[in-house]
């Protein structure tokens, strides 16, 4: 195995800072709301955001545990699902591009998108959202292709 990972923390930076606005909302609502909306109303509108932070967190999860990204000496693969699974795979001697999209939010965090196309579709097949230091995974998928790397030589395992 080349290289292993799941999206990087980093690239759920949005729903980290939806959470904090949403808590941060919540805890002003619970001190300033019955003066202005009454206790009912408040109650109401607490959960609500507290649901929807919730869901932003429930979201996190899911992206970090069931999406997974696999390059080996063979493959590009893609699996997203837990019950159910969706699998999205290329051969390395069947790459025709690896591209990296990044904002300019995930090129502060570094992190981004790597996604690879075949010389047989037109389309991008494969996509590994969030990944940290995409272009070291270009690289890497390049290498692979141009067969630089031996298929016993590990290149990198993500841990984050």
């Amino acid at each position: 195995m080349h290289f292993e990972s799941r999206p990087a923390w980093r690239y759920q930076w949005s729903a980290v800072a939806g959470i904090a606005a949403l808590l941060a909302a919540t805890l002003l609502m619970s001190m300033y709301g019955p003066l202005y909306l009454g206790p009912r109303l408040t109650h109401v509108v607490c959960a609500a955001a507290g649901a929807l932070a919730l869901y932003f967190f429930l979201l996190m999860l899911y992206r970090r545990c069931a999406w997974r990204y696999l390059i080996d000496a063979h493959n590009v693969e893609s699996y997203h699902g837990v019950l159910a699974r969706h699998v999205q795979s290329i051969r390395v001697i069947d790459l025709r591009n690896v591209n990296v999209n990044q904002s300019a939010m995930q090129r502060v965090l570094g992190v981004g998108d790597v996604e690879f196309s075949s010389a047989a579709g037109g389309d991008i097949e494969v996509v590994f959202f969030g990944v940290s230091d995409p272009m070291h995974v270009k690289e890497l998928a390049q290498r692979l292709q141009s067969g630089v790397l031996e298929d016993d030589m590990p290149i990198g395992t993500e841990a984050e």
